[in-house]
């Protein structure tokens, strides 16, 4: 059967007989669960862990996703069905970062920023982004856009104009999330996370946000200032001599 060519009413017939039970919805979900859950370290610090499960895993995980893409696109309830199994809560929880929150959404996240990692990271991006309505404001929300721009630029995805405006309030409004994380922002934590930090990971990270800035303009994804550049430029950064002292540029 040629999936991805059947048209709407065919997917419900076929998967969703009688719109009565989600049980073929289920089937292939606790397949995908029970691939990623045992292959998939709990920690977002195993960096070689993700491309192991895409080298080794990829053939099946990606149909797998696919097919639940597809489902979750056809039908609102496999779509609610999938997100409170990937969601439990039924809510996000923007208190932790998206790769380092419990359960089966910090993994899915982690198999999507993969790079090099062929056709599964899209089909995962894929999932998610239908999950939440195939709404990228959501999208970008539920798992920061620092995960999500190596998603966004192959399949040429566009940031909507008003993003970093945009803020999901709390139903209090005490709280506002960060879109660029997924997480709340909290200063006082990213203050302590810098604080943490060697000199050596800073100035790391710092080159790691250079080239992504570098290649969303290229790309025509952002035309923005590359901040890291606009901060070496004014000799607001300090980078590293040989001996492990900072000196400002």
């Amino acid at each position: 059967m040629d999936f991805s060519t059947n048209s709407s009413a065919e997917i419900r017939e076929l998967w969703l007989p009688g719109m009565a039970t989600l049980q073929n919805v289920d089937a292939i979900y606790d397949l995908l669960k029970g691939i990623v859950s045992h292959t998939t370290s709990e920690s977002s610090e195993t960096g070689s862990c993700a491309d192991n499960v895409i080298s080794e895993y990829q053939d099946e995980l990606t149909p797998l996703a696919l097919v639940l893409t597809r489902l979750a696109t056809e039908h609102p309830d496999a779509r609610q069905r999938l997100f409170l199994a990937i969601y439990p809560e039924g809510t996000i929880d923007y208190s932790e970062l998206p790769e380092n929150r419990p359960g089966l959404s910090a993994k899915l996240v982690r198999l999507m920023k993969t790079p090099h990692g062929g056709m599964l990271p899209g089909a995962i991006g894929d999932l998610l982004l239908a999950l939440l309505g195939h709404d990228i404001k959501q999208f970008i929300m539920a798992v920061g856009y620092g995960n999500a721009a190596g998603y966004m630029v192959a399949r040429n995805i566009a940031i909507p104009s008003d993003i970093i405006e945009q803020v999901k309030q709390q139903d209090d409004g005490s709280a506002s999330v960060d879109p660029i994380t997924g997480r709340y922002w909290d200063q006082e934590g990213i203050d302590r996370e810098l604080a943490s930090m060697t000199d050596e990971e800073k100035e790391r990270e710092a080159e790691r946000l250079f080239v992504l800035f570098e290649r969303l303009n290229k790309t025509g994804v952002i035309k923005v200032e590359n901040p890291i550049r606009a901060a070496v430029e004014s000799g607001r950064f300090q980078e590293l001599d040989d001996d492990g002292s900072s000196s400002r540029k």
